[in-house]
C-alpha cells in the first residue's frame, strides 16, 4: 500500500487488487444485469478506473481492505485484469468508519446512481462516430455493448427537434421515440403534425407511418434497386420500411416479371391486380389440382391405403364397443395429421394440362403483400336424374373436365395471319389469270353483289391492314405486289388526290401500263375475313392451286401465339410423342425457337431426315387444311 494524500477524515491510497475484498453487507441483493457488468468491464479496459473505491481496513485480515462502496467496480476490475501477470494497483479512498456508517455510505451510493438518458447516450455515440471517426464496432467494444445497441442509440440521434424535445421532457416514452426514428427526419415532422404534437403511444405513431411506408418483408423485388431516400431501416423493430409509392411501383414491375415467368411455365392466363377487382373471377373458378413429386405421391398413397383399411374396420365394429371405436378414430386422426405435415413440406407443382387451361392470380394487397391463387374453370356436370318418376333426385351424372388446347386450336392473331397469308397468295395467283380477274371485276362493279371477299373503295381492306400493321408480319407475295405498285401507280406515294388530278395522272400512262395497273388494283381488292373461312377466297385458292406455304412458313412471332402445351403437342405431331414429352420440360420460349428453326431448316434444305422435312414443309395450321375443323369463333357463330 502507498499513501498519496491524507486529511483529517479520508486518505487516498493505492492497493493491490489481490488485497481487496468485497463487502458482505452490500445493500444491492439483486445482481446487476450482465450487460451492465460487461459495459463496466469494457470501460475499465478502455479508460481505467474512473472513480476510486471507498474502503476500510479489514481488522480480521491485516494488510487487506474491505469495500464500503464499489463492489460492482471490484468485480469488473477482477474480470478486466484476470489474465494480468501481476495484480494492478487500484486507487482507493481509505475511510475509518464504523459498520453502521459504512452501511449508510453503501446504501447512498446505490440509491442515488441513475443511468444515462437514452438520448444522451445516442448523441454521445453519434459524436464519437462523427468527431473521432469511430466505427460502430469500436464504440461497442469500448463501452461493452452490442453493435445493434449502438446502432439503435445512434438512430435516436436522428430524431427531429420537436420529437427530441418531447422525449427529453418525458412527454413521450422511449418506444414512441423509437417509432419516430424509424423514418427520415422530414417524415417525422409530418407525422408529428398529423398527431398534433401529442402521440398517444408508439403504435399510434407506427399506424400513421404505415399509411406512407410499407414493410419491406412484403417485397418481391431487390431492395438495392430503390433510391436511398425511399428506404428507411427501423432498427428497433428490426425491419426495413419503404416509401409506399416507390414500393408499389417496384412491386408492380416485379409482378410483371413474375407474370412472364408463369406464362413461360405454361399457364394459359396470368391476372394481376387487387383482389377486390378480380375476386368475382377468382370465386367463379375452382382450385387448380396440385400434384406432388413421386416420393410424396407414393407416401400419400400408402396413407390412403391405411385409411381405407381403418374405415373398413370401422364399418365392421360393434356400435357398443366404444373403446375400439375410439381407438380406430384416433388412428384416423393421426393419419390426417401425418398427411397434412407431408403435404405442407412437399414441393407442389401443376400438370401441364392443368396450366394449359388454368389462370394464375397474383393478388396485390393494400399493405403490399402478394398472394397467389391458381384456378381452373369449374367443371360442368350432366345429370341423369329422373323426370316425374323416381324419387325426384338428380342422378350422379358425369363431369366434363376442361380439356387443354392442341395445335389445332388457334388464337385470333394466328387466324388473322394465316387467313391473310392465304388471301395474299390468292392475289398473286389471280394476277396471272386474266379470266378470273374479269370475273372479279364484274363482281366489284355489279350493284347487287355483296361480298366480304372484296374490299371495294372506300372500305377498309382487313387483309391489307393486318399485313401493314401486324408486328413481325412478312410475306413474299406482298413484297412482290408492292414492288409492282411502286413501278406502275403514279399516285403510290400520295396521301390524297382529287379525282381530276388522278384522271390527269392516269391519262399520262400508256395503254399497256394502265391495263397492268387495273390488273393490280383488281387483285388488291381481294381480302379475307380474319377470324373464319372466306368461301370465295377458299374457292379461288382451290381452283388456282394456291400453296400458302410457298409464300409463308411459321415463324417465331406466329408460333408465340400458341400456349406451351400446344407447342409441345405440335412437336409431337411433327416428330413423334417422345419429343412431345421431352418438350413439356422446356420453357415456352425455348419451344418457340426450336419449332421456328425446324420449319426454317426444312424449308431451306438443312434437315437430314427427309421424311420429317417433308412433313414440316407440308404442315398447315388447322384453318388452312382442305377440311378445316371449326374454330372457336365459327362455333360461336354457328351457335
Amino acid at each position: 500500500m502507498s499513501r498519496i494524500q491524507s486529511s483529517s477524515r479520508d486518505v487516498q491510497i493505492t492497493v493491490s487488487l489481490s488485497k481487496l475484498t468485497a463487502s458482505r453487507r452490500n445493500p444491492r441483493r439483486v445482481k446487476p444485469e450482465r450487460d451492465a457488468h460487461r459495459r463496466l468491464v469494457a470501460s475499465i479496459r478502455a479508460h481505467g478506473l474512473l472513480a476510486p473505491l471507498v474502503v476500510q481496513a479489514d481488522e480480521s485480515n491485516p494488510g487487506n481492505f474491505r469495500i464500503i462502496a464499489g463492489n460492482r467496480r471490484l468485480a469488473a476490475l477482477r474480470e478486466a485484469y484476470k489474465d494480468a501477470a501481476k495484480p494492478p494497483k487500484v486507487p482507493c479512498i481509505l475511510r475509518a468508519v464504523d459498520e453502521e456508517t459504512a452501511d449508510a455510505l453503501a446504501l447512498a451510493e446505490n440509491f442515488v446512481r441513475e443511468p444515462m438518458h437514452p438520448l444522451d447516450e445516442a448523441e454521445a455515440f453519434a459524436k464519437l462516430a462523427q468527431d473521432e471517426a469511430k466505427r460502430v464496432e469500436s464504440i461497442a467494444a469500448e463501452f461493452g455493448v452490442s453493435q445493434p445497441y449502438v446502432r439503435q442509440r445512434m438512430k435516436l440521434a436522428t430524431l427531429a427537434e420537436p420529437v427530441k424535445t418531447a422525449y427529453r421532457q418525458g412527454a413521450i416514452d422511449t418506444a414512441t421515440a423509437e417509432a419516430f426514428a424509424s423514418v427520415p427526419a422530414e417524415r417525422q415532422f409530418e407525422v408529428w403534425q398529423e398527431v398534433g404534437g401529442n402521440p398517444q403511444h408508439a403504435q399510434h405513431v407506427r399506424n400513421v407511418i404505415a399509411h406512407a411506408w410499407i414493410d419491406a418483408a412484403s417485397a418481391t423485388f431487390d431492395l438495392a434497386k430503390l433510391p436511398d431516400g425511399a428506404v428507411s431501416r427501423d432498427l428497433f423493430a428490426e425491419r426495413v420500411l419503404i416509401e409506399r409509392k416507390a414500393f408499389m411501383e417496384a412491386q408492380a414491375d416485379a409482378l410483371l416479371a413474375e407474370r412472364q415467368k408463369l406464362v413461360e411455365e405454361g399457364w394459359a392466363e396470368v391476372v394481376i391486380g387487387p383482389q377486390a377487382d378480380v375476386q368475382d373471377r377468382l370465386w367463379a373458378m375452382a382450385e387448380a389440382p396440385q400434384e406432388y413429386d413421386d416420393a410424396t405421391t407414393a407416401k400419400l398413397q400408402k396413407l390412403a391405403d391405411k385409411r381405407g383399411k381403418l374405415e373398413a374396420k370401422l364399418e365392421e365394429l360393434d356400435e357398443a364397443d366404444q373403446g375400439a371405436f375410439e381407438t380406430v378414430q384416433t388412428k384416423l386422426e393421426a393419419l390426417d395429421d401425418e398427411e397434412q405435415a407431408l403435404t405442407k413440406e412437399a414441393s407442389v407443382h401443376y400438370a401441364e394440362a392443368t396450366k394449359a387451361v388454368g389462370t394464375a392470380f397474383l393478388l396485390l394487397d393494400p399493405d403490399g403483400r402478394v398472394r397467389r391463387g391458381y384456378r381452373i374453370p369449374r367443371t360442368r356436370s350432366t345429370g341423369s336424374g329422373s323426370g316425374n318418376g323416381g324419387n325426384g333426385q338428380a342422378g350422379s351424372g358425369t363431369t366434363d373436365a376442361p380439356k387443354p388446347p392442341t395445335s389445332d386450336d388457334l388464337k385470333d392473331g394466328q387466324l388473322a395471319t394465316t387467313f391473310t397469308q392465304q388471301a395474299l397468295a390468292v392475289r398473286e395467283a389471280v394476277l396471272k389469270d386474266a379470266t378470273t380477274r374479269r370475273r372479279i371485276l364484274a363482281l366489284i362493279l355489279h350493284e347487287k353483289v355483296r361480298s366480304e371477299a372484296l374490299a371495294i373503295r372506300h372500305e377498309a381492306n382487313g387483309s391489307t391492314v393486318h399485313a401493314d400493321n401486324a408486328e413481325g408480319f412478312t410475306s413474299a407475295a406482298l413484297d412482290g405486289i408492292r414492288k409492282r405498285r411502286a413501278e406502275l401507280d403514279p399516285l403510290h406515294d400520295k396521301h390524297y388526290v382529287e379525282d381530276h388530278a388522278a384522271y390527269e395522272a392516269f391519262q399520262a400512262l400508256s395503254d399497256k401500263k394502265l391495263d397492268a395497273l387495273i390488273d393490280l388494283l383488281t387483285v388488291e381488292c381481294i381480302t379475307a375475313h380474319l377470324q373464319r373461312r372466306t368461301e370465295l377466297v377458299w374457292r379461288l385458292a382451290s381452283e388456282l392451286g394456291v400453296e400458302v406455304r410457298r409464300f409463308w412458313r411459321p415463324d417465331e412471332p406466329w408460333l408465340s401465339g400458341y400456349q406451351k402445351i400446344q407447342l409441345a403437342h405440335l412437336i409431337g405431331e411433327l416428330r413423334g410423342p417422345v419429343y412431345a414429352r421431352a418438350a413439356e420440360l422446356k420453357k415456352k420460349s425455348e419451344l418457340v425457337s426450336e419449332l421456328a428453326k425446324l420449319f426454317a431448316d426444312a424449308a431451306e434444305g438443312r434437315m437430314e431426315d427427309a421424311k420429317v422435312a417433308d412433313k414440316l414443309n407440308a404442315w398447315l395450321p388447322s384453318n388452312l387444311r382442305d377440311e378445316p375443323k371449326q374454330t372457336p369463333s365459327e362455333q360461336a357463330s354457328a351457335a
